[in-house]
């Protein structure tokens, strides 16, 4: 960011004059791009981080296209004047059109795992057409793992996730992109973690549990979680469009605070007025309950129990010989004695399973369990290269948050007393009153 005192301002490089900047006397914001045209796609520019992208680009007087799959989800454009653009990122002939005369592209696609890979196929083959300046890529830190190493505190780290999740698809998304910026289109990853702010879908979610008491809260909430608000990753996407590397390295971006799960639960219990606390475990039982709760990979012995299994047994007795083979499998079993037989028989049957408490099939384990996380993401990569400091605190972005609810939900309404039932506030009030029995 340049500023210039005095001397004439042209046209093409006026731009809102910032509340924190506006203090400095006789300095004018003059855009980073000079007298070039600049006009940036937004692609997803309906959801949580593409809208944000959006308003701040505007905000610095640079031309924007939203585009936008849906207007299904485009409220929050349309409630400050955006019209956005349908596109269709599977349709590359309506893609190539929607690019063009863009210099930019910040790809904040959202979808399903076709929209998001060949999507970005697309995306990428057509911004390298139009002949694109820079491809800012939203991803995530996800790419490293739902427990990920110490390591992984660095964009340094070997990318390790699962196929088929979440962290997986977006681990393809950056390969692709790195593979086009070999090719010529200069790019740049950006990774985020969980986006908080007003709107959060990560907030919502955990509001959400709170209510229905499904948060298990480990060791009184001291685990880290990395946050980023929305404005700060829109911060660093502008920033992107001409700082950094341009050969598809990540950066982590962060609110560079060490913020805590207690931080989080007691701001989201103050926004939502909710007297009750969630139930707590340690750190090894919360581990020990999410490791239960994974489905298990196939494996060739789960295969070989299942087929020696008496429900398969018994199937396959019906036919005369399979019938002589069981038994003199059994025959042979029974000869090296009880003590033997009763081995073989816990080796495939496994131990006698004890029912849970009725009150742990309720916890949402996944969202939960995000507490083994562990690992705080720094962004000093971003400060040092792209010039990154976030604009916004974590304790302004809960202050938002908390206002955005209030004001959607109609918390300070004369009829919430009752409207506040729709939220399922009613189950949440019980399990106070229980509490505090």
């Amino acid at each position: 960011m340049r500023f210039q005192s005095g001397g004439r301002v042209h046209a093409s490089d006026r731009g809102p004059v910032l509340e924190e900047t506006a203090s400095q006397a006789g300095l004018v914001f003059v855009s980073r791009f000079g007298r070039v045209t600049v006009r940036v796609a937004v692609v997803g520019a309906s959801g949580l981080a593409g809208f944000a992208v959006v308003e701040y680009l505007l905000e610095k007087g640079i031309e924007t296209v939203p585009l936008v799959g849906s207007t299904g989800n485009s409220w929050r454009l349309f409630s400050q004047g955006i019209t956005p653009q349908l596109v269709n990122v599977l349709h590359p002939d309506g893609l190539s059109r929607a690019l063009g005369g863009c210099t930019h592209v910040v790809n904040c696609l959202r979808g399903d795992e076709n929209v998001m890979l060949q999507g970005t196929r697309n995306l990428v083959k057509e911004a390298l057409r139009a002949g694109a300046t820079r491809f800012v890529h939203v991803s995530s830190v996800a790419v490293y793992g739902d427990r990920p190493a110490p390591g992984a505190a660095v964009e340094s780290a070997m990318p390790s996730v699962e196929k088929g999740g979440y962290g997986w698809i977006k681990l393809r998304q950056d390969e692709i992109v790195q593979r086009t910026a070999a090719r010529g289109l200069k790019s740049i990853i950006l990774c985020p973690p969980n986006i908080v702010g007003p709107g959060s879908y990560f907030l919502l979610e955990i509001l959400g549990c709170l209510l229905r008491g499904e948060l298990l809260l480990a060791d009184g909430g001291s685990c880290v979680c990395s946050t980023v608000d929305a404005r700060n990753l829109a911060h660093a996407c502008f920033l992107a469009l001409s700082e950094g590397s341009t050969n598809g390295e990540r950066y982590f971006v962060t609110d560079d605070e060490r913020v805590t799960w207690a931080s989080i639960v007691d701001g989201l219990r103050a926004a939502g007025q909710i007297a009750a606390r969630p139930p707590e475990c340690t750190l090894e039982e919360l581990r020990r309950t999410s490791e239960e709760r994974a489905v298990p990979k196939p494996r060739l012995w789960v295969s070989v129990k299942h087929l020696v299994s008496d429900d398969v047994r018994s199937a396959l007795r019906k036919d005369p010989l399979l019938a002589k083979i069981d038994g003199a499998l059994r025959a042979f079993v029974g000869g090296f004695g009880p003590q033997m037989e009763d081995r073989f028989r816990l080796a495939i049957e496994g131990p006698i399973k004890v029912p849970r408490k009725p009150g742990d099939a309720k916890m949402n384990v996944r969202l939960s369990a995000q507490q083994l996380r562990g690992v705080w993401h720094r962004c000093d990569k971003a400060k040092v290269e792209l010039g990154y400091r976030p604009i916004c605190t974590f304790a302004r972005s809960m202050a938002a948050f908390s206002r955005w609810l209030q004001s959607t939900r109609g918390m300070l309404e004369p009829d919430w007393s009752s409207r506040k039932i729709l939220f399922g506030y009613s189950e949440a009030e019980k399990e106070s009153v229980h509490q505090h029995i």
